[in-house]
């Protein structure tokens, strides 16, 4: 249980505010459209009587659709939390509820926020590391295009067409895929360029870890914020799904953990494909790697590890503030 004397929990979506207000013994509802100046006159009357410190509005993270508000609500001096929406679930399922609407989820978002909240209160990105954010987004959107156009090329090489009419066809794909390419790349220099300039020390230190990419370090830098919300590497292994989740039931059955996906994904995909840099060029990596394998572990979930070793790695230079030796 926080201090917080009056806790107002929001489910967002794309077209509304649904929410509850929790204070004193009472429960009270309201929906209003995706407009912060509408949601901000709802919660006023209770600024009567609780001071704003007094006051904790707790959403869940929705990817984008909680921003507008988040940041506004910010902006205006509100106190803030967005949650990871996997402890929403958790606690509603711990609640046993069978019942889904805007209105319910709103509550127990309301009462996770008075009865567990704990953590530190939301405060928006800086320009620089959204930017660098979009420009990762666009990339990975780009490599999808381009894997799907290549597929798509050689399954028409087959087609058995005239070869002239066959050439022909192929060319549209041939520019499509030049174009990407070249996009992919021009992408690739402008995040490294907004890295190395915005944030000099922490590109040195990162740079300084075999295996780690312009890419991670863009990672690193806007999803992660260079792990200055996390509290430890647990809670940013966390966030990027890289946690092993133990399985044991009674003295005898007791298995070893598996990854489970409910972090971010293209934090833990671009890690993972570094990780198949590292085994080669970094030997605490292809140490860890070679001993797993040797075990008798799949080289998939041995490369899940490395990983997780480079997490640290690049975890460890940046709170240090030393180059990996």
């Amino acid at each position: 249980m926080n201090s917080y004397k009056i806790v107002v929990g929001v489910d967002v979506s794309k077209n509304s505010f649904t929410a509850t207000v929790l204070y004193d013994n009472k429960r009270e509802s309201f929906e209003v459209k995706s407009d912060p100046v509408e949601f901000e006159k709802k919660i006023k009357p209770y600024l009567k009587k609780f001071k704003k410190s007094d006051m904790l509005i707790i959403m869940e993270h929705t990817g984008v659709y909680h921003l507008k508000l988040a940041n506004y609500l910010y902006e205006n001096n509100y106190q803030v939390a967005v949650v990871n929406p996997f402890s929403i679930r958790k606690f509603m399922e711990a609640k046993m509820t069978r019942v889904k609407t805007d209105k319910t989820d709103s509550y127990f978002i309301a009462q996770y926020g008075r009865t567990f909240f704990d953590g530190e209160l939301y405060k928006p990105k800086p320009d620089v590391e959204k930017e660098i954010e979009v420009k990762l987004k666009i990339l990975e959107d780009l490599q999808h295009q381009l894997t799907n156009l290549r597929n798509q090329r050689e399954s028409l090489s087959h087609v058995p067409i005239p070869i002239k009419k066959l050439k022909e066809n192929l060319e549209y794909y041939d520019e499509l895929i030049e174009k990407i390419e070249k996009n992919i790349k021009e992408l690739e220099k402008e995040i490294k360029e907004l890295t190395k300039k915005n944030y000099q020390e922490e590109y040195k230190l990162l740079k300084s870890i075999p295996g780690i990419s312009d890419r991670v370090i863009g990672v690193v830098i806007a999803m992660f914020g260079g792990f200055k919300r996390f509290k430890s590497v647990k809670k940013a292994a966390s966030y990027a799904g890289l946690n092993p989740s133990p399985y044991e039931s009674g003295a005898s059955v007791k298995k070893s953990g598996s990854i489970k996906k409910m972090g971010n994904p293209y934090a833990r995909k671009i890690l993972y494909m570094a990780a198949l840099s590292a085994i080669r060029f970094n030997k605490y990596c292809r140490e860890l790697y070679e001993r797993l394998v040797s075990k008798g572990k799949a080289k998939k979930l041995a490369l899940v590890a490395v990983a997780h070793k480079l997490l640290r790695q690049a975890y460890g230079v940046l709170k240090n503030r030393r180059p990996l030796r």
